[in-house]
């Protein structure tokens, strides 16, 4: 005879009594599951704080912004896992760690359904472009010089076009100016430079006139430019920027792509302490920077290669009181740099509050250069 235990657990439409207990595989799913959320979680919030905190506060942690995308995708991934495993109030713990991210998924990727129509442009709009064309280099460090000539005349010019290592003794890079010239016309072309250490880093063509300009040198840890132009009765000023290298060569940005990195312990900690140091020096030159534009009378642009993610504290600062182009009305997801699979956005164009962007582009059909050029169409603040 069977006990009374058996046959109730026999019963077919009995309550069952217990849980029924978890294989090994099952609790050791769980655990290496939790261990990889925390991991992660820890992680985003750092990437979180990162735009408002300097890198001499968090040191080697700033590391952590440029993976921000990356280390969100995976605690969305963990959630999504934890929800499989009907495990209700830990899922609902790690999707509030995701809500904050979502207000800033624009900074790295637009659905175009949602991104605003390009507006036509009028009278009172400009066009600027910011390109770091790697001192007229290619991928194979061969003169490229008549690559970007081409390329300019063969795209149309933005009103403002703003150039990051300029090498103005490389082999015919005079040309350069020609084409300007000869495409703006020689009674709309206008031309400002930055020299430092006997080079020219910086160069800014407009059609527009440049009526003052000003440069801001930061002792090794950036150089910036800012020049004053007319635009019908307005006078609007844009900067155009280089900031401290992040210090990592194409072997460096193919070796983390691929994951190689992990293998070598003292090279990775080398990467990241090149990545952390030159992250403070860019951060104390912003602050200098930040000065700067608050100064200025006028409403103005910011562009340029800012050698840093949206999720650092050299964008929040630059970002203050402005609008991001890409975030405005840009497309898909917005990389600027080549290497690294084309994961990272370092090159902006930002504009004061009041202003409107009209058009965002960036053009990944050129391969000149590491970076790629970034272009927008903005609308002057209406007049009072």
């Amino acid at each position: 005879m069977s006990s009374k235990s058996d046959a109730y657990s026999n019963e077919p439409f009995g309550r069952p009594s217990r849980r029924a207990k978890h294989s090994f595989l099952g609790v050791l799913f769980i655990i290496v599951l939790l261990a990889v959320t925390i991991s992660l979680s820890v992680a985003l919030i750092i990437a979180y704080l990162t735009p408002y905190v300097a890198p001499s506060t968090f040191g080697s942690l700033t590391i952590v912004g440029i993976f921000a995308p990356i280390l969100y995708m995976g605690v969305a991934i963990c959630m999504l896992l934890w929800l499989v495993s009907c495990r209700w109030k830990t899922a609902g713990v790690v999707a509030l760690l995701l809500i904050p991210g979502l207000f800033r998924v624009s900074d790295f990727y637009n659905i175009d359904f949602m991104r605003k129509v390009d507006v036509k442009a009028d009278s009172r709009s400009i066009s600027v472009m910011s390109y770091n064309i790697r001192g007229f280099y290619d991928d194979n460090s061969r003169n490229c010089v008549s690559g970007y000539v081409d390329y300019f005349a063969n795209n149309e010019l933005a009103d403002v076009v703003c150039l990051q290592e300029f090498a103005c003794d490389m082999r015919g890079a005079g040309r350069i100016d020609s084409l300007f010239k000869a495409r703006y016309g020689e009674d709309k072309f206008f031309v400002n430079d930055v020299v430092e250490a006997g080079q020219v880093v910086l160069r800014t063509y407009s059609r527009h006139r440049i009526i003052a300009s000003g440069n801001i040198s930061g002792e090794g840890r950036g150089t910036s430019q800012w020049v004053d132009i007319t635009v019908g009765k307005d006078t609007l000023r844009i900067f155009n920027n280089h900031l401290h290298t992040m210090s990592i060569s194409a072997n460096d940005s193919e070796d983390i792509a691929e994951g190689r990195i992990l293998q070598d312990g003292d090279r990775m900690r080398s990467i990241v302490n090149r990545i952390a140091n030159n992250s403070t020096i860019r951060a104390s030159y912003v602050d200098t920077l930040r000065t700067v534009i608050a100064d200025t009378p006028y409403d103005n642009i910011i562009c340029g290669d800012f050698n840093d993610t949206p999720m650092s504290y050299v964008y929040g600062e630059l970002s203050k009181e402005h609008k991001d182009a890409f975030v405005e009305c840009g497309s898909g997801y917005g990389y600027t740099f080549r290497p690294m699979y084309g994961t990272l956005r370092i090159d902006y164009i930002l504009y004061s509050d009041g202003m409107m962007a009209q058009k965002y582009a960036v053009d990944r059909d050129v391969t000149l250069s590491d970076h790629l050029p970034v272009t927008a169409t903005i609308k002057l603040r209406a007049k009072k």
